[in-house]
């Protein structure tokens, strides 16, 4: 842990909001401080790294994800594999998480994708067990997956713009938008949201949502959560400029949500509703057979539901 001794005079204090309160005496700002007496450069071009804010500039070695592949495919193979096991060790242990991130979360977080522990440690799962955790979403996507699925689905009255299902039928939910009906019943839920829908639930309406998953969670109930806009897409969208803070405010939640309720809930962005409309049933249908498995890698790395 970083001491609370300013560098430029020696004084100690007992907490960093002091410390950074006393470095303004120094006419310093907080960001002057940090990159004078703690600099830190880029592992690819040796650039020094921007500062922005305290975690962001000590968790940072690369300007962007494309930069931190060229140095795992240019730097040797047992460099890499020790730097990209230690990042998320220091990552995990950080946040104080029970579980290793996911697939979202290692995009959010900029650190090495799954594809890249799978390169150099054979797979994730294996990279997780290194370091003596397990993955939030650990299983293998089921055959399964593939199937056509003949079920009902419950849609609830409040939903505003529904979408289509040849087999349907309107009812009341206590939390969701969709579920199955009668046997087909998996105790699994799908709450669908808009982009906007999305910054304003994981925003103001966060401890909202949060008591809703509580209620889900307290019957036995597994949910997903369906942003119809991909993931990049938000970001071209919201960087630069528009409503930077909503996003990152709305996927800081994100993370927080999933790592409260472990492999209780999940995230997916699709890409449009016709593609909500083809993974929704398939989510319903097989129930706690994908409930461990992370629906979104799949889709984006593997591609499972084509250009739908």
């Amino acid at each position: 842990m970083m001491s609370y001794k300013c560098k430029e005079c020696g004084e100690e204090f007992a907490s960093e909001k002091a410390l950074h309160a006393h470095i303004k005496k120094h006419g310093l700002y907080v960001a002057d401080y940090y990159v004078k007496h703690y600099p830190r450069f880029n592992k690819l071009t040796g650039n020094p790294i921007q500062f922005k804010k305290k975690e962001q500039y000590f968790t940072t070695d690369f300007a962007n994800r494309n930069q931190m592949r060229q140095w795992c495919e240019e730097s040797e193979k047992s460099e890499v594999r020790t730097y990209i096991l230690k990042v998320l060790a220091e990552r995990i242990k950080m946040k104080e998480w029970e579980y290793a991130p996911n697939h979202l979360e290692l995009y959010k977080s900029k650190l090495p994708d799954i594809d890249i522990y799978k390169k150099y440690y054979g797979g994730y799962n294996k990279a997780c067990k290194e370091i003596g955790v397990e993955p939030l979403l650990r299983k293998p996507l089921t055959k399964k997956f593939f199937d056509d699925f003949d079920v009902k689905v419950f849609i609830d009255t409040r939903e505003q713009k529904p979408l289509f299902f040849k087999n349907h039928e309107n009812l009341k939910l206590d939390f969701g938008d969709y579920t199955l009906a009668g046997e087909d019943f998996t105790n699994t839920f799908v709450d669908r949201k808009s982009a906007t829908d999305f910054l304003g639930t994981f925003g103001k309406g966060f401890d909202r949502f949060r008591r809703e998953m509580e209620r889900c969670v307290n019957v036995g109930g597994y949910m997903y959560i369906v942003v119809e806009k991909e993931i990049r897409e938000m970001h071209k969208q919201y960087f630069p400029g528009k409503r930077p803070s909503s996003l990152n405010w709305a996927f800081s939640n994100m993370v927080k949500l999933q790592h409260e309720f472990p492999r209780k809930c999940q995230f997916i962005f699709t890409r449009c509703r016709a593609q909500s409309e083809l993974i929704i049933p398939k989510l319903l249908a097989l129930g706690d057979e994908l409930w461990e498995t992370d629906i979104q890698y799949y889709i984006e790395e593997e591609n499972v539901l084509g250009n739908g």
